[in-house]
């Protein structure tokens, strides 16, 4: 047995609250005094045509939108009352469908959710595609009596029952039994075998009267399903209901969980596109790094040695301007190949199957988009487990902070970078800061007479060793932040929604562990449903 309070506490802490409005529409079907009895099954299997019969055959006006077609006419969940009942028309089942039938296939199934007797409606081939999908609803437990099977249209299935209605009564033992051995189904599961409009003596008509079909009832079968109609008592109603609840909130339990493994394994797949963009960030900024620093390491060895080499010969301007240029240059390429690196390892990362999956997560992210609609009717179970994508999707926005910027903001240093760019791969590139270094090095030069030329000339060179490092270390310091700014950029979306989506991946994971704890406690032996 369910626990339904369990039930309706886990689905209000699922990740952003209840998905949709469960308890609304159980409340509400709760409350109705009239058994609900709920006509079920695949398109053109005559669920329509034999409701007409059924309100003809009372006395009781056909509403207007009930329609006779052998095309797919019926696309809600409709109701009309029916001596102590109220009957539910529902759209046919249409397995591996898209589109609108596959939301009208969803509309029969909830519907079949929240009712009191399910009447399953099937032609005298009985079921293909559709028997897993009935067999599931089959197994919902249902109390004794309260699951019926209509074997429908039974004429088209014998030549002429007026002329051999022996034949015709033996085609439809042989019938029953091929049903009931199908299922498995015992003698308290009452099967009808009918012909609610033999040899389409009404077509499409609703407006006619209970004697349209006389010369027929001695052999259509309808009065016994009449008769089973009007022995539905709503005395029956509490034990009824109280099953009902169990095979609605166990619709809604499984369901839920079946979404949200689903969206666990969508969003675990973003996660770890994520974490591979975090990955990737750390290790091209640990390369940047070692080769910035490798990079200055080498260039204070190069100035202090061009200096104390050219200090007294007077050239050690000429062969500043010569090494500090050699410099830029090689470390311009070290610098290129990263990028050049950092792009193509972007490309493979695009060109991955799962990469397509976390674009679209952004995009939505970043447009606002929100992929739950509201429910169409009472009792649609799939309608509100669809809005399970936009429920995580919103709780995702929420943890996530500054998606839909702009990412890659360029930095002072980056704007600095683009000015000297034109320059890089060149001797040339080093030219403003050595022509600056030639007149700093040139005037202390020229008073070096006028210094000791022992320890204040040391003293002297280091400061022009320290002053090249900086000057040089300020030029060369906006190509590094260029390519750090361009690793932030390619790794932006990825790093901002790493915590975001290991956080919601952990709360799936634990929705789902506890909702499966509450499906095994509500497992038991299919024969103690009395179905």
């Amino acid at each position: 047995m369910v626990d339904i309070d369990a039930v309706r506490d886990w689905l209000g802490r699922l990740p952003g609250g209840s998905p949709g409005r469960y308890a609304d529409d159980w409340d509400a079907f709760q409350e109705r005094d009239q058994p609900v009895v709920t006509l079920f099954g695949s398109y053109d299997t005559g669920k329509s045509s034999l409701l007409r019969r059924l309100l003809v055959d009372s006395g009781r006006d056909v509403p207007g939108w009930l329609t006779i077609s052998a095309r797919h006419e019926t696309f809600e969940v409709n109701e009309v009352e029916l001596g102590t009942c109220i009957v539910r028309d529902t759209p046919g089942f249409d397995v591996g469908a898209s589109g609108v039938r596959e939301q009208n296939s969803s509309r029969a199934m909830a519907a079949v959710g929240l009712t009191d007797v399910g009447i399953a409606v099937l032609t005298p081939q009985l079921v293909t595609a559709e028997r897993d999908v009935l067999r599931r609803l089959f197994t919902r437990g249902w109390p004794a009596g309260t699951m019926w099977f209509v074997i429908s249209r039974f004429d088209e299935a014998f030549g002429n029952p007026e002329y051999d209605p022996a034949g015709y009564r033996e085609l439809g033992d042989r019938k029953v039994r091929e049903l009931r051995d199908l299922f498995g189904l015992d003698d308290r599961v009452p099967v009808f075998v009918v012909s609610q409009d033999p040899f389409q003596t009404a077509g499409p008509v609703t407006d006619l009267g209970r004697d349209t079909w006389d010369e027929f009832r001695d052999w259509d079968g309808m009065q016994d399903l009449t008769n089973a109609f009007g022995a539905v008592s709503p005395s029956a109603l509490p034990e009824w209901r109280h099953a009902a609840g169990q095979r609605y909130w166990s619709a809604v339990l499984d369901e839920t969980l079946s979404v949200l493994r689903g969206q666990l394994a969508d969003y675990a797949e973003q996660a770890r596109v994520a974490a591979h963009g975090v990955d990737r960030r750390g290790q091209w900024e640990r390369r940047l790094g070692n080769l910035d620093r490798a990079a200055q390491a080498g260039l204070e060895g190069l100035i202090d040695e061009v200096l104390r080499r050219s200090w007294e010969s007077g050239s050690a301007a000429d062969d500043l301007q010569r090494t500090v240029g050699e410099w830029f240059a090689k470390n311009e390429g070290h610098l290129d190949r990263l990028r050049q690196s950092i792009r193509k390892g972007k490309e493979r990362d695009r060109a991955l199957p799962t990469w397509a999956g976390f674009a679209s997560l952004v995009g939505t992210l970043k447009s606002g988009e929100n992929a739950a609609t509201a429910p169409d009717g009472p009792g649609q179970i799939s309608e509100h487990t669809k809005n399970i994508g936009g429920m995580l999707l919103g709780v995702l926005k929420t943890m996530t902070k500054d998606v839909g910027q702009t990412a890659g903001k360029q930095t002072k240093t980056l704007k600095m970078a683009e000015k000297v760019k034109p320059y890089l791969g060149t001797v040339e590139a080093a030219l403003p800061l050595t022509v600056y270094l030639t007149k700093f090095v040139d005037q202390h030069l020229a008073n070096r007479t006028r210094l000791n030329q022992d320890k204040a000339a040391a003293e002297m060179r280091q400061q022009v060793i320290a002053e090249c490092m900086r000057l040089a270390r300020d030029t060369w310091q906006p190509f590094v932040d260029d390519v750090r700014d361009e690793i932030v950029a390619q790794t932006k979306d990825q790093v901002d929604l790493d915590a975001s989506l290991r956080q919601l991946v952990r709360q799936l994971q634990e929705a789902i562990v506890e909702g499966e704890g509450l499906s095994r406690a509500a497992a038991r032996p299919l024969r103690e449903t009395g179905a």
